[in-house]
């Protein structure tokens, strides 16, 4: 059972399909900057770790279209049923962490895709080493995280290990390890990009609500709690719809050699 697979079930996935659904706008900018950097192709075979519920599963396949075919890797089958309740013929469901990702022995991936979801995994080295025979020259890698030594790992690492249910224990990419696993799994060497996301809401107080409900705080940690630690470590701002927080995420784009 790998890490993932823990902390995303029963009470903890719950939580997280809740914030989702009382908020479904708040991460557009999230599906923008995913089109911008991963540009899922009409035909192409795409493999996403940690799909979670398909927050971004039904784009991509409706994107690639009925002739390309989309893999979805979660270990949690509770993160997964909305994808089981929902899949197209051309969404393949991988219910394994991503340490045991087997695809069918013909399968050459056009792309790979994860967004806040590779800092869980263990044994990145090995992952990225498997990811590379499941790929042709030229596969795009693209992984947009949280990297260590940033506001959100801050964030993360002040707030959400403290606050969470499960606990978050989690290890961040440097850039510089990055580099590194991407040159001994035969990768290229990687591209970061700085992606200064924000998440929208209505009222200030829902950003404390939805936080709280995404990383399922713990009885004694309240929705103030996570807006006050969200307002000093990350920013919150208003605009003219309402407010937005920030959520400063890296992009590290590398591909199969």
């Amino acid at each position: 059972m790998g890490l993932q697979e823990v902390e995303f079930s029963t009470e903890r996935s719950r939580s997280y399909k809740l914030a989702l659904n009382q908020f479904p706008n708040c991460w557009l900018e999230d599906k923008i900057m995913m089109y911008d950097f991963l540009a899922p192709k009409a035909g192409e075979s795409i493999l996403e770790i940690g799909a979670g519920s398909g927050f971004f599963s039904f784009d991509i396949a409706q994107a690639i279209g009925p002739e390309g075919m989309l893999h979805v890797v979660d270990p949690s089958p509770d993160q997964l049923q909305p994808i089981y309740d929902k899949a197209t013929p051309n969404i393949c469901v991988v219910q394994k962490p991503a340490e045991d990702i087997n695809l069918p022995w013909d399968t050459q991936l056009d792309a790979i895709w994860s967004r806040g979801a590779f800092h869980h995994v263990k044994s990145k080295e090995a992952v990225l080493k498997n990811l590379g025979l499941l790929s042709k020259q030229g596969t795009r890698l693209v992984i947009c995280d949280i990297f260590s030594g940033t506001k959100l790992s801050d964030y993360f690492d002040e707030h959400v290990a403290v606050s969470c249910t499960t606990g978050h224990e989690v290890s961040f990419l440097s850039q510089a390890y990055a580099k590194s696993l991407c040159k001994i799994t035969g990768w290229s060497e990687p591209e970061f990009h700085e992606i200064a996301l924000q998440w929208h809401f209505e009222e200030k107080k829902d950003i404390g609500v939805f936080l709280s409900l995404l990383h399922s705080n713990k009885p004694e940690y309240s929705h103030q709690d996570s807006l006050l630690d969200a307002e000093r470590l990350l920013g919150i701002k208003r605009t003219p719809t309402g407010w937005a927080l920030n959520w400063p995420m890296t992009v590290m784009v590398a591909s199969k050699l």
